[in-house]
């Protein structure tokens, strides 16, 4: 391992995750999480990252893609796990520090958090690996300025929106997901059966911010429709910067969306799902 290199993609994939911490920390400013609460699920976050981060590097060094699965199902397999261990790495951190989770916003602080430590691990894998490829400071830059406000960004919204989605499936007056041993465990039938009305709380109530009236919630439905809403943004956002069309790369379209994320993610905030209690049932 050279370490000049390490170090340069340490630092230009710690500092930006640094300061995105501090920008959705600090939005929070009526209520703020305590500091050694957020740096443990910055460090779950990391932890998550490293499994598949070994996993894409021993794909690649042995060229063994073409044998597991290609294309646009990949896209979606890896977006999948990712999700699924951004928000695990949450939900574990906070399950140990409830007393503290007491905001629906924060189910979204909590989710940016995991995601900047799985973004910095990912980053850091990404920049070692570029530097040992390329020596333009130019190349340099323009690669930490994607990775930074596009990559990182990215990890944030797709993240946050399941953890708005969490946290409000957790404040409404059913049983709470932490009472779960099996969060995510559902069986097809319920599934089918709670699909609409998921559907319709989503679209209706959580992404506007606004109380719900109906009853009848189900709790893994929702965190499920909001782990399934973060994948389809994760895989559409690779797909984006991975695939071109009559040779051209479909990044740019991506950036009004990244951009219209960022805002709505800022709107949870002024919009004040800074409430002790949000009655959503």
């Amino acid at each position: 391992m050279d370490f000049a290199h390490f170090a340069t993609a340490f630092f230009f994939a710690l500092l930006p995750a640094l300061c995105w911490l501090a920008f959705y920390y600090h939005k929070d400013y009526k209520d703020l999480e305590p500091k050694k609460v957020i740096a443990k699920t910055f460090l779950m976050g990391a932890v998550a990252g490293i499994p598949f981060l070994a996993l894409r590097f021993f794909l690649e060094k042995y060229n063994l893609g073409a044998l597991v699965i290609e294309g646009v199902v990949t896209v979606f397999l890896f977006a999948a796990m990712e999700e699924m261990a951004k928000l695990s790495a949450a939900i574990f951190t906070v399950t140990r520090n409830k007393i503290h989770f007491n905001q629906v916003i924060d189910g979204v602080v909590y989710a940016v958090t995991a995601a900047l430590g799985f973004a910095f691990v990912e980053n850091l894998f990404y920049l070692y690996a570029f530097l040992t490829a390329h020596s333009g400071a130019v190349d340099l830059l323009y690669v930490v300025a994607f990775r930074s406000f596009g990559t990182m960004l990215a990890h944030t919204l797709f993240s946050g929106i399941a953890g708005l989605i969490w946290a409000y499936a957790y404040f409404s007056k059913q049983i709470s997901p932490f009472e779960q041993k099996k969060l995510l465990a559902f069986s097809l039938r319920d599934f089918v059966d709670r699909e609409i009305l998921s559907l319709h709380i989503i679209r209706h109530n959580i992404l506007k911010a606004l109380p719900s009236r109906r009853g009848g919630h189900e709790k893994q439905a929702l965190v499920m429709e909001g782990m399934m809403a973060a994948v389809f943004l994760h895989a559409f956002f690779n797909l984006g910067t991975t695939f071109a069309v009559f040779g051209e790369n479909l990044t740019f379209l991506l950036v009004p969306g990244i951009i219209g994320g960022f805002l709505y993610v800022s709107y949870l905030f002024t919009k004040k799902l800074n409430q002790k209690i949000l009655k959503v049932v």
